[in-house]
């Protein structure tokens, strides 16, 4: 396994490597350009892309399980603002406190040189957070029913 530089960002990396850790440049071209999803968040420069993402996954999941509440649409509605409520709070969670999850790392390296202090992440506050959110609502839940 040898060492290359990438064309983009010229850091070293595997020959192996699909694509490039540090900067997302797509290294082998027998695939098509963001043949993954992954690929695709990865490239997605903005947190909005990904706060995105996860509203179109948790509405497909909150769809497919509506359909089995049968008539009761007040209780389908709670139950969309809840999950938007859970996905909004989290990801602006991340947002703060774990930026090097959100935005991308070229975007990064650019604020950072243009003299913006950017401060550590803090994924374990974030969890705490989070959890803290999980519970809250566990307890919202036991309390109303």
């Amino acid at each position: 396994m040898s060492n290359q530089p990438c064309p983009a960002c010229e850091r070293p990396l595997s020959d192996k490597a699909p694509s490039c850790p540090h900067c997302g440049h797509p290294l082998k071209t027998d695939s098509p350009p963001y043949a993954s999803l992954w690929q695709a968040v990865t490239r997605a420069r903005t947190p909005i892309n990904v706060f995105a993402l996860a509203m179109m996954a948790s509405a497909s999941v909150f769809g497919a399980s509506a359909t089995q509440l049968g008539d009761n649409a007040l209780i389908a509605f709670t139950y969309a603002l809840h999950i938007f409520l859970a996905i909004a709070g989290m990801f602006f969670l991340c947002l703060i406190l774990c930026r090097s999850c959100i935005y991308h790392p070229e975007e990064l390296a650019k604020a950072k040189k243009d003299g913006l202090e950017i401060p550590p992440d803090r994924p374990i506050l974030a969890a705490c957070l989070i959890g803290v959110m999980i519970v809250g609502y566990s307890v919202y839940q036991f309390v109303t029913r």
